[in-house]
């Protein structure tokens, strides 16, 4: 079996010093070279091409086709309801209906514009986990009710060398820490923003779990389906 860089995934020429990608020395890293356990097999090691899987696609597009309709529904309902109001009541006039109501309707659909935007497929990079941190923080109500909750945040520098992060908070969820247990320092990731999970992880040959992209839901590393949803897994 060939031997992968620790730092970056990339396969390692036989006798290599360093690895041709990051330049990280060989010597510095560990390699077992024996027996492998169940989990690591190189079919967990390397980005999934189940992205590209017709199924997968499918999937996508239905997801995308259920957002459509919601916005493209929830756009024009303001103005509409506006309108209607103004028709039946005098507590309203016509003009002012179509200022409103159009105001919140573009409001609207400046946020489905942004939000496909954020979501677009092309805004996808690969990158490694450079650091993770949290923060004790809290916030205040109107009614001087204090919360305290953590935020979790992790650090990713790209191919490209651009810095990225992820942050997650801990409201109403102590436990809930979105993927900052899934990813640690090191690991080489590739980010799906169209997906809602949307980190896949690089080499997951010592990983005994593995995440639906789909639903969030954490799987038996050894299951091709997730348990839930039923999607495939990235692997």
């Amino acid at each position: 079996m060939g031997k992968f860089c620790t730092n970056c995934g990339a396969e390692l020429y036989d006798n290599a010093v360093f690895c041709g990608k990051c330049a990280m020395s060989v010597a510095n890293q560990s390699h077992n070279n024996g027996a492998v356990s169940n989990y690591n097999l190189p079919r967990y090691i390397g980005f999934s091409e189940r992205i590209n899987d017709p199924e997968v696609i499918k999937q996508i597009e239905h997801n995308n086709k259920k957002g459509r309709g919601c916005i493209f529904i929830g756009i024009p309902l303001p103005f509409i309801i506006f309108l209607i109001v103004s028709f039946v009541s005098e507590e309203i006039r016509t003009a002012d209906a179509l200022v409103f109501g159009g105001g919140i309707s573009v409001v609207f659909l400046l946020f489905y514009l942004f939000g496909s935007y954020l979501t677009n497929a092309k805004r996808s990079w690969d990158g490694v986990v450079i650091d993770k941190k949290t923060k004790n923080k809290s916030r205040r109500f109107r009614d001087g009710e204090v919360q305290n909750y953590i935020e979790y945040t992790i650090y990713f520098r790209t191919d490209s060398g651009k810095k990225e992060y992820s942050v997650s908070n801990s409201y109403g969820a102590p436990d809930y820490r979105d993927y900052y247990d899934y990813l640690n320092v090191g690991d080489r990731v590739r980010y799906h923003p169209q997906l809602a999970f949307k980190y896949e992880k690089y080499d997951k040959s010592n990983d005994s779990v593995i995440p639906c992209m789909f639903c969030k839901t954490m799987n038996d590393i050894k299951s091709d389906r997730c348990e839930v949803c039923n999607s495939l897994l990235f692997k």
